[in-house]
C-alpha cells in the first residue's frame, strides 16, 4: 500500500459482532482504510474442534466472526452516495468472480468514528464495505519497460473481457484500480462501474 496515515481506532459493527480496529488510510483517499481485525478466540477455538463441513457451513452463515486479520474497509462518502450503492450492487453481481478476479466483499457495516464528524452530517454511524485485502502491485507501479508488456496487456484484456461477460464495465479503469497478484490481474475500486 502507499500513502499510509495512521487513523486511529474504528468502532465497527458487523452482524452479530462489534469490534474496534486501528486503522491505516490508504492511496490517500479519504474513505478507504486498511483495517487490523483483533483475532477472534471463539472463532479459533471453534477451527480447531469443529468438523470442515460445519466449520465451512458457519463461515459462510456467520463472516463476521472469521475474518482474516487484515481487510479494507471502504466508507460511504456522504458526498457520493450513489456510487457506494453502485459498488455494493457490483460486488453481488459478481460474487462468483470474488476472491479470484475481484476481492472479496465480505458485507457491509457500520463504523462509529468520533474523530471522522468532519465528514458526518449527523452522529449516526457511518456505512462501509469490508473487503478482502488484496496484496498486489498497482499497475500505476509497475516499471514503465513492464506497462508495454503483452502478457501484462492481454492478462488486462482478459479481466475486461471478464467483466464485460458478467455486465458490467468498470467506470474508473486508472491504473490504481487493477492490482497485479501472482501473475494475474485483480480490479478493484467498481464505484462508477
Amino acid at each position: 500500500m502507499e500513502d499510509d496515515e495512521d487513523c486511529g481506532i474504528k468502532d465497527i459493527q458487523f452482524g452479530f459482532r462489534h469490534f474496534r480496529a486501528p486503522a491505516k488510510r490508504i492511496y490517500g483517499n479519504r474513505n478507504v482504510f486498511l483495517l487490523d481485525i483483533p483475532p477472534n478466540p471463539i472463532a479459533s477455538w471453534l477451527s480447531l474442534w469443529m468438523p470442515q463441513l460445519v466449520r465451512s457451513w458457519l463461515q459462510r452463515l456467520l463472516q463476521e466472526w472469521f475474518l482474516p486479520t487484515t481487510v479494507i474497509l471502504k466508507e460511504r462518502n456522504p458526498t457520493k452516495a450513489d456510487s457506494y450503492e453502485n459498488e455494493i450492487d457490483t460486488y453481488l453481481h459478481l460474487r462468483s468472480l470474488q476472491g479470484t478476479h475481484i476481492p472479496r466483499l465480505f458485507g457491509e457495516v457500520t463504523v462509529s468514528d468520533p474523530h471522522a464528524q468532519r465528514y458526518q452530517i449527523s452522529k449516526r454511524p457511518t456505512p462501509a464495505l469490508l473487503l478482502e485485502n488484496v496484496e498486489g502491485v498497482s499497475l500505476y507501479n509497475l516499471p514503465t519497460e513492464e506497462l508495454g508488456n503483452p502478457r501484462l496487456l492481454r492478462e488486462l484484456e482478459d479481466i475486461y473481457n471478464l467483466l464485460t461477460e458478467k455486465g458490467v464495465v468498470h467506470g474508473d479503469p486508472k491504473l490504481h484500480n487493477f492490482l497485479r497478484v501472482n501473475q494475474k490481474i485483480v480490479a478493484i475500486d467498481f464505484e462508477l462501474s
